[in-house]
This record gives C-alpha cells, sequence and structure tokens, in this order.
C-alpha cells in the first residue's frame, strides 16, 4: 500500500506543478469589455487561451502575478502562457517578469528581468513598439533580435514571413525610362528656348542703332 500511494504521488506532482506554473490573470473592465464573447460586468479570472475584446469605449485592465497590462479601446488580445498576443489594438504592458507581446510574427520582451514598461500597437498595416522604461527585445523566425532602449521606438510591417513581403512590395519607384535631358520632347523643347534667345537677342540688337554723329 505505501509504494502504492509513493507512486501515486510521484504521477500526480508534475501536474500539481504544471498546474502551480500556470499562468492566470484576473481581468477588470471599463466600459464595454468582452471575455470570451461575453461582456464583462465586473471582474473575471483569465485562463490561457481565452480572448479579450475592448469596444470603442472600453479598456480592461489585467492583472497578473507580478506584471500589469492595459488593453486599450477596439483591441483584440488573446492571453496565452507566456503572455498576451495582440490581434489588432494597443496594449500597455509593464512586468518584472518578462512576458512577451506576440504581434503577427514579432515577439516583444523585456531585455531583462528588471521592471519594464513598453507599448505595443497593431493597427493601419504596422506594429508600433515603444519602451517607456528599460529595454525590450524583439525577435522574429531565426534572426538576430532587436534591442530597443528605454525611450527609443520602432515601426514595423504587419506582414507575413516577418515583414518581408512588405518590404520586397515597398521598393523604390522605376526610374524614367529615358534621362530628362536626352529625351525627344527635351530636345524640342531646348531648340525652341534657343531659337527664342537668338531672335530675342538679334532684334533687341537691331533697334538699339547707334546715335549718329550728323544728328543735334
Amino acid at each position: 500500500m505505501r509504494a502504492l500511494i509513493c507512486w501515486a504521488l510521484v504521477l500526480l506532482m508534475p501536474s500539481a506543478i504544471f498546474a502551480a506554473d500556470t499562468p492566470t490573470a484576473v481581468i477588470y473592465g471599463t466600459g464595454s469589455v468582452y471575455l470570451d464573447g461575453s461582456q464583462l460586468a465586473n471582474s473575471a479570472p483569465v485562463m490561457a487561451g481565452d480572448i479579450i475584446e475592448t469596444k470603442e469605449v472600453g479598456v480592461a485592465h489585467l492583472d497578473m502575478s507580478g506584471s500589469t497590462a492595459i488593453i486599450q479601446p477596439n483591441a483584440i488580445v488573446r492571453f496565452q502562457g507566456g503572455g498576451l498576443s495582440l490581434d489588432r489594438g494597443s496594449i500597455s504592458m509593464a512586468t518584472g517578469k518578462s512576458l512577451t507581446v506576440s504581434a503577427r510574427d514579432f515577439q516583444i520582451t523585456p531585455a531583462s528581468s528588471a521592471w519594464t514598461q513598453f507599448e505595443v500597437t497593431r493597427s493601419g498595416g504596422t506594429i508600433q513598439i515603444a519602451a517607456r522604461k528599460g529595454s525590450v527585445t524583439i525577435s522574429c523566425g531565426v534572426g538576430v533580435p532587436t534591442v530597443i532602449k528605454g525611450g527609443q521606438q520602432i515601426t514595423l510591417a504587419d506582414a507575413q514571413d516577418c515583414g518581408a513581403a512588405a518590404k520586397a512590395s515597398s521598393g523604390a519607384p522605376p526610374a524614367a525610362s529615358t534621362p530628362i535631358l536626352t529625351s525627344h520632347v527635351a530636345e524640342l523643347a531646348g531648340l525652341g528656348t534657343a531659337a527664342g534667345l537668338l531672335i530675342w537677342t538679334f532684334g533687341v540688337h537691331r533697334n538699339d542703332d547707334p546715335v549718329s554723329p550728323y544728328k543735334p
């Protein structure tokens, strides 16, 4: 019997530890705030996978262990195991737990475990990241992370493959097919201008006769 109890404790211990480590939060809403499609009346617990949506006059305050997030109006946010995923709108994050905010393929994470404040906005085809206090790292794919120091901000393209598609389609405008000075229209214009100058010059000198010494 003692052996069975020991084995049962061994089997149950990992699941208990995992459940204790699973991040949970409490949400408080002001105005129109929805949690998994239901309007929030006061406050409610939030678990991994829950969807938070704020309307035009709604603001949500999300309290986590050692972190606080303010979800601005007209936003859709998914609560995940390691932080938040921003589908639309703006998030203001203050954390000492290095929680991550994901936007498209980008992961924005505090550079250290020190108290860090940053904002992420996803709107109009761009992703704006502003570090208010402390530094954050921006990771995407296997590339080298970008570090944004406190007081700095960056704007990224909200496109697939870390914005590669947007970068490829936003190249420099094509150059003119014919150089301006050698185009046929420019040549005619130049010849016309030169002819006009010659006519004007000869006309001026023709009318500017010298005073005759025989005239009083």
